[in-house]
């Protein structure tokens, strides 16, 4: 046991350095919290690979509420010459756990997978690591994966880039979105990963996947191989994609990263236009999912990023004077990114819901006419019942678009 410090927290580590490898050629990265129900998954994918090198496994577990901590020293007991923990006594945050087991990373390469993912093929680390060792140009790889529901219980493959192994060039990386590399995929060279550090220490992301991805691709591009050998949960409670749900917490991380992505553009340069069109298909994306009640939310900020990426002058040119000019920014975003009928559609909502209940009024009134019709003449039972259970469907339409309506309306007022 020894402790340490990282940025004013101390901290401690588990390990047995007496039986454990003294340069490991991969260093796993596995930062966790409260992933109790999962860890134990991630730590085996880890135990059972096969390769002719040593590796290490540090885990970073960040003050836990649950039984993760409990978990990862008993791995450790278990497993000595492989596992070493670090905790410390006060939850620390995501980055700064990041980086405290990047720090801590003694490998020539550092393979990440965080404690609610894990690996599913033996054979990962050795196809990766043979990958980076013949293409010295090359400081990062990666693969497909599969993506698990938790809440659904299924599975399906994700994040297949290419039918085939190749290199994705750096600007494919730079506009490609966070999940174009699923996390629990990443293999690079560790020298890369570590010169990254002072940035993110100065300049605080909200997240690290993205950065690490594209400041891993600055050489030679990413090497990416058309094999699903690890898994990505999603709908797990603590997941970064449930915790951003609520849309005040979205939009203060929406800010943060996209501070961090104008600071990013500085360290990687000449690619002006790639992360130019990173912005407009990263925001595109919240475009669709916020243009009901919450994009009025979203608008200020949207807007505040389309003025940065868009030229004034070339909007006002080409703004023919019918649209108040800030709603010119954001029909040459929906331009640029293939919303315009969803532009459209936001813009028209209330009259447009309103022809919706219009409709839905219309076809409820003809179902019930038609019901009435049929309890008056002969008509089995059966008939009756199917009459019944179409006219309640059309109502629950009807009521459905009405409150949608009113939500809208509402919405405008405020």
């Amino acid at each position: 046991m020894s402790q340490q410090a990282f940025s004013q927290v101390k901290y401690t580590e588990i390990s047995d350095s007496a039986i454990m490898a003294l340069m490991p050629v991969v260093s796993v990265h596995m930062i966790t919290y409260n992933h109790g129900l999962y860890l134990a998954k991630a730590i085996e994918g880890v135990i059972a690979q096969k390769s002719d090198f040593p590796i290490e496994l540090i885990i970073g577990e960040d003050c836990s509420t649950d039984n993760t901590r409990q978990i990862a020293l008993d791995y450790q007991r278990r497993y000595p010459q492989l596992i070493r923990v670090i905790y410390s006594n006060e939850n620390i945050g995501m980055m700064k756990n990041v980086r405290r087991v990047l720090n801590a990373c003694r490998g020539q390469y550092v393979a990440l997978c965080e404690g609610d993912d894990y690996w599913i093929d033996p054979e990962k680390l050795s196809e990766q690591v043979a990958t980076l060792s013949r293409l010295k140009n090359i400081d990062i790889t990666f693969h497909s994966c599969y993506l698990k529901y938790e809440k659904q219980g299924k599975e399906v493959l994700s994040s297949v880039c290419s039918p085939v192994d190749r290199i994705f060039t750096l600007p494919e990386i730079i506009i490609g979105r966070g999940d174009f590399m699923p996390t629990a995929s990443i293999l690079a060279r560790r020298s890369t990963l570590m010169s990254i550090q002072n940035w993110f220490k100065i300049t605080k992301p909200p997240i690290g996947d993205y950065f690490m991805q594209v400041f891993g691709s600055r050489n030679g591009g990413a090497y990416y191989i058309n094999k699903p050998m690890s898994v990505y949960r999603t709908e797990v409670d603590v997941s970064w994609s449930e915790t951003t749900k609520p849309i005040d917490t979205l939009l203060k991380f929406e800010s943060n990263f996209f501070l961090a992505l104008k600071e990013f553009e500085q360290v990687i340069p000449g690619q002006e236009e790639a992360f130019k069109h990173h912005i407009v298909s990263h925001y595109s994306g919240r475009f669709t999912d916020v243009n009901n009640e919450n994009f009025s939310k979203m608008k200020a900020f949207i807007l505040s990023v389309l003025k940065d990426i868009y030229d004034s002058e070339i909007i006002v040119e080409h703004n023919d004077g019918a649209e108040p000019l800030e709603w010119a920014f954001f029909l040459k975003f929906a331009n640029d990114s293939g919303k315009v009928k969803e532009l459209k559609e936001y813009e028209n909502r209330a009259l447009w819901q309103f022809f919706r209940v219009a409709r839905s009024l219309l076809g409820y009134g003809i179902l019930t006419l038609k019901m009435l019709n049929i309890k008056q003449s002969g008509s089995s039972e059966c008939e009756k019942t199917m009459a019944k259970w179409k006219t309640e469907v059309q109502r629950s339409y009807l009521i459905a678009r009405w409150k949608r309506l009113c939500k809208l309306i509402a919405a405008n007022i405020r």
